[in-house]
C-alpha cells in the first residue's frame, strides 16, 4: 500500500519536500528495506521511486488489458484472464478440427453473436496484437522510468 508521502512524491516529485516530509519517506522506505534510516541516500530515494512508479505502470497495463478491446468488425471484446484462456482453448479447437459451423463468442456491445471461422480468427489475432501492443507500450514507460536519472525525469513520464 502506498503511504501519503509516497503518493505525493510520485504526484509532485520531492523538490516540494519539507524536511519533515523527507524524514517521513526515508523511515518509509528504511522500513521496508530492512535498513537504518541513515543508510538510505539520495539514490535509494530514486530508486524507490521508480520502483513505485513502474507498480503503477504494471497497474494500469493489466487494467488496459482487462477492459478489452474493439475489433475491426466493430465490436467490443473483453480479454480478462478467463476471457485470454477460452480464445487460447477456442483457437486450439479451431487448429485440431475442420469445421464449418459458426462459433458463438460474448462481444460487450452485441452479446453473444456467431462468428465464421475466419472472422473469429481475425478477432484472435486482433486480441493478442491488442495484448501484446499494450505490454509493449508499458514496457517502453518502464524502460523511461528505469533510465532516469532525477525524479524530475520519472515525474514526467505520463501513464
Amino acid at each position: 500500500m502506498i503511504t501519503r508521502i509516497e503518493q505525493q512524491m510520485l504526484d509532485e516529485g520531492i523538490s516540494s519536500f519539507t524536511q519533515y516530509d523527507m524524514n517521513t519517506l526515508i523511515v518509509r522506505i528504511a522500513d521496508k528495506l530492512g535498513k537504518l534510516p541513515y543508510e538510505i541516500t539520495e539514490d535509494v530515494i530514486l530508486q524507490h521511486h521508480k520502483n513505485l512508479k513502474n507498480d503503477l505502470l504494471s497497474e494500469a497495463c493489466e487494467e488496459e488489458i482487462i477492459k478489452g478491446f474493439t475489433a475491426s468488425n466493430g465490436h467490443a471484446y473483453r480479454t480478462n484472464r478467463d476471457d485470454q484462456v477460452n480464445m487460447i482453448g477456442q483457437k486450439d479447437i479451431l487448429d485440431d478440427t475442420n469445421t464449418d459451423e459458426p462459433i458463438k463468442w460474448k462481444t460487450e456491445d452485441a452479446g453473444w453473436i456467431d462468428h465464421t471461422k475466419d472472422e473469429w480468427l481475425q478477432v484472435y489475432k486482433e486480441a493478442f496484437d491488442f495484448k501484446k501492443s499494450t505490454l509493449l507500450k508499458y514496457a517502453t514507460l518502464k524502460d523511461q522510468v528505469n533510465n532516469a536519472t532525477t525524479h524530475d525525469e520519472i515525474l514526467k513520464i505520463a501513464i
